[in-house]
């Protein structure tokens, strides 16, 4: 009973994973996707970034530590 409680948990937080990959994890049609920025792309950022001086930016810089 106990195993079967565990498989129902993992099944429901992965199908609530998935959920909130699809939904928020991705950029809303219209934008570029999401990317990581490495010393390869850092001047096509910059020329993107300020390219759109004239409307609202924003960076968002997550750390793992």
């Amino acid at each position: 009973m106990v195993k079967r409680k565990y498989i129902t948990l993992s099944l429901v937080i992965a199908l609530a994973l998935v959920v909130y990959w699809y939904y928020w994890g991705s950029s809303p049609g219209g934008q570029p996707p999401l990317t990581s920025l490495t010393p390869i792309n850092l001047d096509q950022f910059k020329q993107a970034f300020n390219g759109a001086a004239d409307r609202a930016r924003l960076v968002l810089l997550l750390s793992p530590t």
